[in-house]
């Protein structure tokens, strides 16, 4: 009898030891992930996300990607956003494809995705549909497919292949759209859609970019984690754009967003933060080509300026990604170029003092322990 006890005793601790093995090895990240990357909980919003977008639009093998992740990540950012292309041939057309000149292919998208986890990043995966030959003014917000059940087959099947990857990669967000305006009034399909993304990555928290003029329009924002919306809002009118005139239409802009955003009750995500250096950069941030012989680098600052003193600290915002990064050898990103790139500009000061100013964290209730949370995010 004393021989059992001790055999049961021995099998007893044995046991013991083997579930805290696990437990041990589950909570020090034993899981092959980098050093300094922890393991985020599905669902929850640790902290701002605070980025800059990267356009994957060079199929290349040798094109030096990973080291403009490298560079974003010295800015002290603490996301990218990693903007992968599928492309139709004007609006009425129904077919989708992957040019694969000008976007990488999925083991490379992987290895990116990896070399930004790598270097500290949270990663936000999008794609977008650029048209490859538009028409007159066209633009994807204006696809008007010859079938509409034929694109909508046609988009699930791209969008599902890149939420595969970040399924694969865990990304932390996922963007199942980008300014479709003309398709935002399709609910049921948009609906069918983001369920089966869910299905397809769990763990990632799932938005849409709006436009800034049109953020009211989609009624699936409930179906989704965050709300994404761009800022390409006319800021002067017919007023000159000083500072204090930027600062000053960001207030009648904040408080409609606000109202509406406690209506809809999810945490707000600006996906698109960013104004030309050009003297029409804060009328007309949304066209690179208004005055692009007249670089403007004190508009460029103040436009990013005046937006930081307005949203930053909002408990509301999830947070914001600035548009966008070099991303080709040779490109110029001075003073003297009048595109969105803030690098080596004096706005990249003003975003650099953003990126590291309190990055409080701020979690969001886990979607897993409600679907309909409260608030967005939660103040500590």
């Amino acid at each position: 009898m004393r021989r059992d006890k001790v055999i049961i005793l021995v099998v007893f601790l044995v046991a013991i030891g083997v579930t805290l093995g696990l437990r041990l090895n589950w909570g020090n990240g034993q899981n092959h992930e980098p050093a300094s990357r922890a393991r985020r909980t599905p669902g929850v919003i640790e902290g701002q996300f605070r980025g800059i977008a990267l356009q994957l639009a060079n199929g290349a093998e040798t094109h030096p990607f990973e080291q403009y992740i490298t560079e974003i990540a010295d800015t002290g950012a603490n996301t990218i956003c990693l903007v992968v292309a599928g492309y139709q041939e004007n609006c009425s057309s129904t077919c989708i494809f992957i040019d694969s000149r000008k976007t990488p292919t999925d083991a490379r998208i992987r290895k990116l995705i990896a070399h930004a986890h790598k270097e500290g990043l949270r990663v936000m995966l999008m794609p977008i549909v650029l048209l490859e030959n538009p028409r007159k003014q066209e633009w994807r917000g204006k696809i008007k497919p010859d079938n509409w059940d034929d694109w909508w087959s046609r988009y699930n099947s791209f969008l599902l292949h890149y939420a595969t990857i970040a399924a694969d990669s865990e990304v932390e967000v996922f963007a199942v759209g980008s300014e479709l305006l003309s398709t935002e009034r399709n609910e049921k399909q948009w609906r069918d859609l983001i369920s089966r993304v869910r299905k397809v990555a769990p763990r990632a928290l799932l938005t849409y970019s709006a436009n800034w003029d049109h953020y009211d329009v989609p009624k699936f924002w409930d179906a989704l984690d965050i709300v994404g919306m761009t800022t390409y809002y006319d800021l002067t009118g017919d007023k000159k754009p000083t500072l204090e005139t930027l600062r000053n239409s960001w207030q009648a802009i904040r408080k409609e967003v606000l109202d509406w955003q406690a209506k809809i009750d999810r945490p707000l995500m600006f996906t698109e933060v960013g104004w030309p250096n050009q003297e029409t950069a804060a009328k007309y941030p949304w066209n690179y080509y208004a005055s692009e012989n007249k670089p403007d680098p004190k508009q460029q600052s103040d436009c990013f300026q005046a937006f930081f003193d307005t949203w930053l600290d909002e408990p509301a915002v999830a947070g914001f990604v600035v548009w966008e990064w070099q991303n080709w050898p040779g490109q110029k990103t001075g003073p003297a170029d009048t595109g969105y790139v803030p690098k080596g500009k004096p706005a990249m000061k003003v975003i650099e003092k953003a990126f590291r100013a309190g990055a409080a964290s701020r979690p969001a209730e886990d979607r897993a322990a409600t679907s309909a949370p409260s608030s967005g995010l939660a103040t500590e």
